[in-house]
């Protein structure tokens, strides 16, 4: 049970108390936030999302993938030339993780999201309303992370 949380939901997903902060330090299920590469550096940018990774990874709810996989990745998705975001770090998370459900704002990643060239076996799942979306956050064949 995974999600990758893109840099410009930040704010309102990890920065502030809310449903996936709860949900990622709950008893149910087996949670986790994917990160990796650019990503990584996006989001620690903010001290207070940087202070819950380290929170995260301590609590063994942290997925790290490598940055060189996620570099890797992204290159080959641009060289593909098929996205129509520039967050190739989100996608190629998404694609080397397992993970298919994102959280995010931003319509041209979205976009890119429901593109079964890029993302397919599962679909992806697009969290962005607490209230309407909040089954997501139990997604179980996301990244292969079984759930407790």
């Amino acid at each position: 049970m995974c999600l990758i949380v893109d840099a410009n939901a930040a704010h309102t997903f990890l920065a502030a108390e809310g449903e996936v902060r709860t949900w990622l330090f709950g008893p149910r299920g087996n949670p986790r936030l994917v990160v990796g590469g650019l990503l990584t550096v996006e989001l620690q940018k903010l001290e207070v999302v940087r202070k819950l990774l380290v929170q995260l990874d301590r609590a063994g709810r942290l997925r790290k993938m490598a940055p060189n996989a996620v570099d890797a990745e992204s290159k080959a998705l641009a060289k593909r030339a098929i996205c129509h975001s520039n967050d190739l770090q989100v996608l190629a998370l998404a694609i080397i993780s397992g993970a298919r459900t994102i959280a995010t704002y931003d319509e041209a990643l979205i976009q890119d999201c429901k593109n079964p060239e890029i993302l397919s076996s599962p679909r992806s799942k697009i969290y962005r309303h607490p209230a309407l979306h909040q089954r997501l956050l139990g997604h179980a064949s996301s990244c292969g992370v079984k759930a407790k």
